[in-house]
């Protein structure tokens, strides 16, 4: 058996122990707190349940009461009184008069409650009834008091609530060491042997940790090959420390092997931006030919930056006189023919009038952040802007707008008429194919300059861009709407007719605000809808 002390040492430092003792612990107290809820809730039931049986025995003798009280048949009296004390739960029967006591039976002393949980269940209780006469309901002609047999209502309810409470307590304790095998099985066993093995563990190249079986696909599988992936960057961290010692020994040698084989275009530069001396990297990223003389490799940087000649001077003189690490993006053509390609330049001090330069191709990563932002702001299904290009293309046009590169502008909402339908006959495959058919006609129709957006799921927008008539957005909003109620077909089962439902909104204004006109222009649109769809509604504010 296990000491206090050594039990106590076991909690703090085995988590199979702590976890199933606080398991335990909880199991227990919240059992017990149900096990003595449901105590006191089956003595407050079974004494509600006493009345009602109690009230219920009076009721099948008191017409028989009665005519023994009407008669004054004392032995009448008697037998109904010896009837009812048969029931277990009955302990004593009196009827009587304001004359006589017809009866007066009882079967046993009424014992004290002991029980503590039961103070609530009454060690008395009597029940009293009026009868009357069996020829005139308001006359009464006697009372029966009944006393229930509380000494045997309490050994019911104990036995009862006893048993009710043992079945909450096994529950709580099976459900407690059920948890308490399953967190041991499959948390802290796999845990400890994970622990005792990484005591253990060897500290070389080759160390790692097996994977538990069972947990291979599970956190502590996860925790474990993290814990090996540790063990190899520590490794691969070491063998790189090792490395650098012996290139620092080899010194010079090494270094100018690293020089001439990286990738990262590294030079030596005055303050004013000639090139003093330069790896193969870099003359390969400004398409310099490895025989090219002196003069073009000294003067190689300000001749690619030519474009960039302010940015690249700034660049310098940080460097020089702030003692600052510049770095910049550029956007070069180098080479014959011309290729466009972007470097990160890089410009320290190293010593007196002496700057060191670092130049690397991060074309890939520049063509990577464009396509990631035109992903962004374009619908994949369509090719047009979506919500955020919209939000884009409006603040854009503002700012034309202020610099009086654009004076007015119309905003047609589309909304496309049928298109539910064609969704829930068809499928979404076609569905996506009428969105990418209609949005190929609105490209045919409008001009370049013109914007076009798909904002939801069959809407539209378009921004027409300086157009003096109004007849002419009538005009592109009549041909909008011809080419979209034509037939489309898909091969030669599928033949779909659409329609289209435009609201024209107009901005001319500095202070307009995009939301009005995109309000007015919906408004527009459903005013179209509602005159009968397929047609267009110029906004009247």
């Amino acid at each position: 058996m296990l000491k206090p002390r050594k039990l106590l040492q076991l909690l703090r430092t085995s988590i199979v122990y702590r976890s199933s003792f606080i398991v335990l612990t909880i199991a227990l107290c919240v059992g017990g707190l149900f096990a003595a809820v449901t105590y006191l809730w089956e003595s407050n039931t079974e004494q509600e349940l006493v009345k009602n049986r109690m009230g219920t025995l009076l009721s099948t003798v008191e017409n028989t009461v009665s005519i023994a009280c009407y008669l004054s048949d004392a032995n009448l009296a008697k037998e109904v009184a010896q009837g009812l004390l048969k029931n277990e739960d009955v302990a004593s029967i009196r009827i009587f008069s304001s004359q006589q006591v017809l009866t007066n039976l009882q079967k046993n002393k009424i014992l004290p409650n002991s029980n503590p949980l039961m103070a609530n269940l009454k060690t008395e209780l009597l029940i009293e009834r009026a009868i009357y006469s069996p020829f005139n309901q308001a006359e009464s002609v006697c009372q029966i008091e009944l006393k229930p047999d509380m000494a045997f209502i309490r050994a019911q309810v104990n036995h009862k609530a006893r048993f009710t409470a043992l079945l909450l307590m096994l529950q709580a304790l099976i459900m407690a060491g059920a948890v308490v095998a399953i967190v041991m099985i499959l948390i802290t066993r796999p845990i400890k042997t994970i622990s005792d093995r990484l005591h253990h563990l060897p500290v070389n190249a080759n160390t790692s940790l097996p994977l538990p079986s069972g947990n291979q696909q599970d956190e502590i599988g996860q925790l474990v090959r993290d814990v090996n992936t540790l063990f190899s960057k520590l490794s691969h961290i070491l063998a790189e420390e090792r490395d650098l010692r012996i290139q620092h020994q080899i010194g010079e040698k090494k270094f100018r092997a690293i020089f001439d084989n990286s990738e990262t275009g590294i030079f030596l530069l005055k303050p004013n931006g000639e090139v003093i001396s330069s790896n193969p990297a870099f003359l390969r990223l400004f398409a310099i030919p490895h025989d090219a003389n002196n003069e073009t490799i000294k003067n190689s940087l300000l001749h690619n930056l030519d474009d960039y000649a302010l940015r690249l001077q700034g660049m310098l003189e940080n460097a020089m006189h702030e003692d600052q690490v510049s770095s910049e993006d550029f956007e070069l053509e180098v080479g014959l023919p011309l290729q466009k390609k972007w470097i990160n330049l890089v410009i320290s001090t190293v010593e007196d009038n002496v700057l060191q330069g670092l130049v690397n191709d991060i074309t890939e990563r520049k063509q990577l952040e464009e396509s990631a932002n035109y992903l962004a702001v374009t619908d994949h299904l369509t090719g047009v802007a979506n919500r955020l290009g919209f939000d884009k293309a409006a603040a854009r046009l503002q700012f034309e707008m202020h610099a009086d590169l654009v004076q007015s502008f119309y905003l047609l909402m589309i909304d496309l008429d049928g298109f539910k339908e064609v969704n829930d006959q068809f499928g979404h495959d076609i569905g996506d194919k009428v969105l990418i058919h209609f949005t190929q006609l609105l490209r045919g129709i409008v001009r370049k300059t013109d914007f076009i957006s798909r904002t939801g799921g069959d809407e539209f927008i378009v921004i027409l861009k300086n157009i003096d008539e109004i007849s002419k957005v009538q005009e592109i909003a009549d041909k909008i709407i011809t080419e979209a109620s034509q037939i489309i077909r898909f091969g030669d089962a599928i033949q779909i007719k659409i329609g289209a439902s435009i609201g024209i909104n107009f901005a001319d204004t500095l202070d307009y605000d995009i939301a009005k006109i995109m309000h007015g222009a919906d408004e527009a649109m459903y005013q179209a809808k509602k005159a009968g769809k397929n047609q267009y509604c110029l906004y009247k504010a």
